[in-house]
């Protein structure tokens, strides 16, 4: 994607550490957050298939900040990472101080959205 997402986040120290192999939630929990990779890779679960690995800089979960549905897939660690959690809160003051980012995750959205479609 077009913006360096890594950026806003990389001097973040309010992250969450999981080993290769957590999950960072699973299909049909609560979501209340996105999140942003900030090291390592993080697999994104369908149906027990692997649609998507996010890498440094990706968000996923990016749903939650849309609606208050259970979560639609699964994240699981594929390499140790560390991930940046977004609530709605955060977002709010990344849009309002950074307005890309609220077009920067609606095209991440959208592009996802087209993926399954054409699965």
């Amino acid at each position: 994607m077009a913006m360096d997402t890594l950026k806003l986040f990389q001097h973040s120290t309010d992250f969450d550490s999981f080993s290769k192999g957590d999950f960072i939630f699973q299909t049909g929990d609560e979501a209340d957050k996105m999140y942003v990779v900030k090291e390592g890779e993080v697999e994104i679960v369908v149906n027990d298939t692997v649609v998507e690995v996010a890498g440094p800089g990706i968000i996923f979960g990016e749903m939650a900040i849309v609606d208050s549905n259970p979560r639609s897939a699964s994240a699981r660690a594929k390499t140790d990472c560390n991930v940046v959690g977004v609530d709605e809160k955060r977002f709010n003051f990344l849009v309002q101080n950074t307005p890309f980012f609220a077009i920067h995750v609606m095209r991440v959205l959208a592009d996802r959205i087209r993926k399954m479609n054409k699965q």
